[in-house]
């Protein structure tokens, strides 16, 4: 396990015998952590004592996120109590623990330190919006100031006009290689599209991209399906109608699974059951997959693939990062109908959860990953006050 970097604070005239016990209590409680004391940017502050308030202002006003971790003796809680109200009087994230009586504190622990260095990550984001969000995604979109000042993210948006056409491309070889039973399709122009994006990548040294690609579809019969899949699939989120809050979602799942989730239509819902679709999917997301065209316009190429999961998480945000929908599911079926985008799966969800999805719909799209990762979400909305529909 990495180094975490704590901090011991206790009243100024402390002896070195209080510093060892608490370093003795941690050693106790917390086995499985590699703890390394720290006097710059500690990522944890054990207060041991009342009377050290002012030391931790010091080392917290430096900071943009901690943890506070006390226990019941020695005034310890009732110290971090008074420093827990001075972070939220000055908008410092923190979350404050009691070794004594908190539960699964080994778990909350972790959970933290995912979210410090997903925040982190995300504060040095820069997510490109290639041409404009689609027109009929109306509850999606997000603006600039909303996204930088809440999640720190970069927001660069980018004219499809100040690139030479995809057609001028190359061919790619090692794209087309990547793909499999592509059947009777040339994807040579998806090739060509992955090419310019990858352009617009580097160009602009993107960390994330989410594209308007109907132009693409209704001015040149190509489609961006299989070139998002295959930039989601190399760990580059990547997302289609230049829908920001899903893709927002994407680049925030990826920093605390490490996984880059599925962005799907709800196509319906039943009465415990609710039915999702799209032509693009990352491969590594899927068992076995073949070539189709592009549902919505039969034209181009998309991906058809079996979602290779049973559990999966499904999260959704609202546009001003405000509301967030989150719920843990079983696959109950992967239809193949064709009324709708080419992957489908049926997820099984609580009667709770199928009425928030009816009546309180965050948007269209949601975002689906293999997995149970429903706690390190909440715990990231906790933090950052996101409501919870429940």
């Amino acid at each position: 396990m990495e180094n975490v970097l704590i901090k011991y604070l206790a009243f100024p005239a402390a002896t070195k015998e209080v510093y060892k016990r608490g370093e003795e209590i941690i050693k106790k409680n917390l086995p499985d952590f590699n703890f390394q004391n720290s006097e710059i940017s500690p990522e944890i502050l054990f207060i041991l004592t009342g009377g050290s308030e002012n030391q931790a202002k010091k080392i917290i006003d430096n900071s943009s996120c901690i943890l506070l971790l006390a226990m019941n003796e020695n005034n310890s809680y009732a110290a971090a109590t008074e420093i827990k109200a001075y972070c939220n009087q000055k908008n410092i994230l923190s979350i404050l623990l009691n070794l004594d009586t908190e539960k699964d504190i080994l778990s909350k622990i972790e959970f933290y330190l995912q979210f410090k260095k997903a925040i982190t990550n995300l504060r040095n984001c820069k997510l490109g919006l290639v041409g404009n969000v689609s027109e009929w995604l109306i509850a999606s979109d997000v603006h600039d100031e909303v996204l930088k000042n809440k999640l720190g993210i970069q927001l660069k948006r980018i004219d499809w006009k100040n690139y030479k056409l995809y057609s001028e491309f190359d061919v790619n070889p090692d794209f087309i290689s990547h793909f499999k039973n592509t059947g009777k399709f040339d994807l040579s122009d998806s090739s060509k599209v992955y090419n310019l994006l990858l352009n617009i990548i580097k160009e602009n040294k993107l960390d994330a991209i989410t594209v308007e690609c109907f132009p693409l579809v209704r001015e040149h019969s190509v489609t961006a399906c299989l070139a998002l899949s295959k930039l989601n699939t190399d760990n580059l989120p990547a997302g289609c109608e230049g829908d920001l809050t899903s893709i927002i979602g994407m680049i925030i799942a990826k920093e605390l699974t490490g996984q880059i989730p599925w962005m799907a239509n709800l196509v319906s819902l039943n009465t415990y059951s609710a039915f999702f679709a799209h032509c693009t999917i990352a491969t590594n997301l899927v068992s076995e997959y073949k070539i189709d065209t592009h549902f919505e316009t039969n034209t181009g190429t998309a991906v058809q693939g079996e979602f290779n999961a049973n559990a999966v998480t499904i999260f959704r945000l609202d546009k001003n990062i405000e509301q967030a929908f989150i719920s843990c599911g079983e696959i109950v079926s992967k239809p193949n109908k064709d009324d709708a985008c080419r992957t489908q799966i049926e997820v099984k969800l609580t009667k709770g959860d199928i009425g928030l999805l009816k009546n309180n719909p965050l948007g269209n799209h949601h975002l689906i990953l293999p997995g149970d990762y429903k706690e390190i979400f909440e715990f990231f909305c906790k933090m950052l006050k996101i409501k919870i529909l429940e």
